[in-house]
């Protein structure tokens, strides 16, 4: 009897450190994952990347992650040029241990971009001049983590929110003064097919995770490019396809983009001015009723 107790409390200690070290494998693969995604978003777009959490799944061949932020290069006021919600993608496990990794599907919800342009610089163009020198082949910054590349066969992004603004002179001087306008631009959907495949089956080479944040900050901008017109300023929408131009990442990946809410002009400087241009005019008239009003009081006086 005294044996068959040993022999439970020997199998419940086993299970209990099978356990504890699976738990410590998950949290190490999802620490590997969660510093991979930054460090490949910070090589590629040359500023701060930062992600909150991210989730593997090994057995259910499943990757989550939330929280991603991307910082605005210096000399902009904003906190962030891109923030994610969330984003998940399922895995072909078998491909786990290949190169590259077939990803079935990714999706990224809720995205906020905050394009920022000040006379003739932009932080997008700061951004993509980075990328575009770190992603050529003479480029002496080396990737941030070699060898694993991925196939995306779908990758689906919604809820993205483009915010351009047009600073005015100074760019930072007052939260309504200094910006000439914003320009709101929703886009419900992007969808980009076969990422990094470049033949059939499984031939293409497949991308980096810094060349897909590449890609992605490509087809936001190309979207918002395509959903703008009307809005953005010719001299900005010649200058955002312009810069994707001479990049050219996404001339091999079929794009579809779904807009179904229209974007606006909020003129901010106009506004202000034209709030200040009522204040004086008020103050004017009240001055004018008080004189007024003073001229009576006297007229009502007996004469000296």
């Amino acid at each position: 009897m005294k044996a068959a107790k040993r022999l439970v409390i020997a199998l419940v200690a086993l299970v209990v450190l099978l356990l504890a070290a699976v738990g410590i494998a998950a949290a190490s693969i999802d620490m590997l994952a969660r510093r991979g995604v930054e460090a490949g978003g910070t090589w590629a777009l040359g500023v701060p990347t930062t992600l909150s959490s991210a989730d593997v799944g090994i057995l259910a061949g499943t990757f989550e992650m939330s929280g991603l932020r991307v910082a605005n290069p210096q000399g902009f006021p904003a906190p962030h040029f891109l923030t994610l919600g969330e984003g998940g993608m399922a895995v072909s496990l078998g491909t786990l241990t290949k190169s590259p990794v077939v990803l079935p599907a990714v999706s990224l919800e809720t995205l906020d971009v905050r394009l920022d342009r000040k006379g003739s610089e932009s932080n997008y163009k700061a951004i993509l001049d980075h990328y575009s020198k770190v992603s050529g082949g003479g480029s002496q910054v080396k990737p941030a983590a070699e060898g694993k590349k991925y196939v995306i066969n779908e990758l689906t992004m919604k809820d993205i929110n483009v915010e351009l603004h047009l600073l005015g002179p100074g760019g930072t001087v007052g939260a309504v003064l200094g910006e000439a306008s914003k320009i709101k631009v929703p886009i419900d959907e992007i969808k980009l097919k076969n990422v990094g495949r470049t033949g059939s089956g499984v031939s293409g080479t497949g991308v980096t995770m810094g060349e897909l944040a590449g890609l992605i900050v490509q087809a936001v901008l190309a979207a918002t490019v395509e959903r703008g017109g009307g809005l953005i300023p010719s001299d900005v929408l010649g200058d955002l396809q312009g810069q994707l131009s001479s990049i050219g990442g996404l001339k091999d990946v079929g794009m579809d983009v779904v807009a179904n809410a229209k974007g606006t002009v909020e003129q901010l400087g106009k506004q202000a001015e034209e709030a200040l241009k009522q204040g004086t005019d008020a103050a004017d008239k009240a001055k004018e009723a008080a004189e007024g009003l003073t001229k009576g009081v006297k007229d009502l006086l007996p004469k000296k």
